[in-house]
């Protein structure tokens, strides 16, 4: 299609494993085979993981792989657009490359914070301002700005229950604060859909009992991301942008897909 970089599937598959495994198959699963289409219909894609295929070319003409940064996928995915590459994604549930969600919540919180601090680092530089088009540059900031909204989670939350057993407030303002939770209902809906279509397409197992399971643990997954995202903040102020290693089994899915199917 005369691109200049290849973005093929990377997915998550041991949706069972632990209470938070699903969402995190989930976001693999929608990022992948939905958001980056959009991205690059867009012209700048903040490339993820492994499976990128690129020019040679290009990557010299950028200066390569910047070893400093955290999420230095997304990062050379960013000044590439800067260049005008051309970007294409690939999504192909037999060929995509299978991965699992880290096995603890610690190892978790350790990945989602290098992936926080490396979009934090990414809109720091400011590489993202040389995109072509305002459109572009509106888009990347908001996925990179994204740790800083999850990490106010953590505070709203909590204060959101509150006001909502003690403080008394006029009914129009009482009626708008219902709008997050009509988005959360969205979310919960598209979730459920999404692993059923997940089960089906991959040939693993599914049971009904996924659906409450997704309703009931939503919240506590997105303090989770909250709390991954507020300790990128404090190792970023404190200036520790070490890699932390993900802790990874490498089970081969592939044996477990077919056995199941």
């Amino acid at each position: 299609k005369g691109v200049d970089v290849v973005q093929s599937g990377v997915q998550l598959m041991n949706y069972h494993s632990n209470w938070y495994s699903m969402f995190n198959v989930l976001e693999y699963y929608f990022w992948f085979k939905s958001a980056l289409h959009f991205f690059a219909s867009r012209g700048v894609v903040p490339l993820g993981g492994n499976t990128v295929f690129m020019k040679r070319d290009m990557v010299r003409e950028i200066g390569g792989w910047d070893a400093d940064c955290l999420t230095e996928d997304a990062d050379i995915g960013i000044r590439m657009a800067s260049k005008g590459a051309k970007f294409d994604i690939f999504y192909n549930e037999e060929l995509s490359t299978q991965e699992q969600t880290p096995p603890t919540i610690a190892s978790f919180i350790k990945q989602r914070t290098r992936w926080n601090q490396g979009f934090m680092q990414i809109l720091k530089k400011g590489e993202w301002l040389k995109l072509e088009k305002f459109s572009q540059k509106v888009l990347i900031v908001y996925v990179l700005a994204w740790p800083f909204m999850q990490a106010a989670l953590v505070f709203f939350l909590p204060l959101s229950i509150f006001a909502a057993f003690f403080i008394k407030i006029p009914i129009v303002y009482s009626l708008l604060a219902f709008i997050p939770l009509y988005v959360l209902i969205a979310i919960m809906v598209i979730s459920c859909l999404a692993i059923y279509e997940f089960a089906k397409t991959y040939k693993t197992k599914f049971n009904i009992l996924y659906f409450l399971k997704i309703v009931i643990m939503i919240i506590p997954f997105q303090m989770l991301l909250g709390i991954s995202a507020f300790r990128a903040i404090i190792r970023n102020l404190s200036g520790k942008l070490n890699w932390e290693k993900t802790e990874h089994l490498n089970i081969d899915y592939s044996v477990t897909t077919n056995n199941n199917s």
